[in-house]
């Protein structure tokens, strides 16, 4: 991957003959996730938009909902619906966004499944992204996605201790951060790898994020 900023930038790939992917440089403030799930017979509910944080291209940090939003929530959720009613989605959808320097919403990725950045939903939620997606593919009524608290803070624990797993180290994060909640992928740590995620939800964002950073750095040293 490079950023081609002149006419020429890219001869050398096309030399190859290969295949390239080629997207619009956007100028963005943050990133931002909408998720939507809908079913068969049209009905569509809507989470709350979230901030997400990248490092090194990989999904860090979620907080739900999405601080100093002002009306971007209700614009992402007309955009995510109208996405989905195109495309005449069963189940959930992601639909990941800039937020650009001027203010505006532009989309970059699409994911009809459930997501990484609605993790938060299952402990933050009453209705987590994955009872949703059954209850959409069953074409049954969608339940209730609001929140069960004013914040939800999701931390993706990535790699670890190269070759543990992260029950290995739940006694000392359980005792030292009872309520925050821990969920295992199953998978042995490497570098770089989601293996789980931990939430912490609270009535301040900067309580629930220091509480889920303390608890997630059982699992990364």
């Amino acid at each position: 991957m490079r950023v081609v900023d002149a006419a020429d930038g890219a001869d050398d790939w096309f030399a190859t003959g290969g295949t390239l992917l080629a997207e619009e440089l956007v100028d963005f403030r943050r990133e931002l996730s909408q998720l939507v799930a809908r079913r068969p017979s049209g009905e569509v509910r809507a989470w709350p938009l979230v901030e997400t944080v990248q490092r090194d291209g990989v999904c860090a940090e979620v907080f739900a909902p999405a601080p100093r939003a002002g009306e971007l929530p209700e614009r992402a959720r007309r955009l995510a619906t109208r996405i989905a009613e195109r495309l005449d989605v069963t189940g959930v959808l992601a639909v990941e966004l800039f937020e650009t320097a001027e203010g505006g919403l532009a989309v970059n990725e699409l994911a009809m499944r459930p997501h990484n950045t609605g993790h938060w939903s299952i402990d933050g939620a009453v209705t987590s992204q994955f009872e949703q997606h059954l209850r959409a593919v069953l074409d049954l009524p969608l339940g209730d996605p609001s929140p069960t608290a004013p914040w939800s803070v999701m931390i993706n624990v990535l790699g670890g201790p190269e070759g543990q797993t992260m029950p290995e180290r739940y006694p000392g994060a359980m005792a030292d951060r009872p309520e925050v909640k821990l969920h295992s992928y199953a998978k042995t740590s490497r570098p770089g790898r989601k293996v789980g995620h931990v939430t912490a939800t609270g009535d301040e964002l900067d309580d629930a994020l220091a509480r889920a950073r303390a608890a997630a750095a059982f699992f990364q040293g």
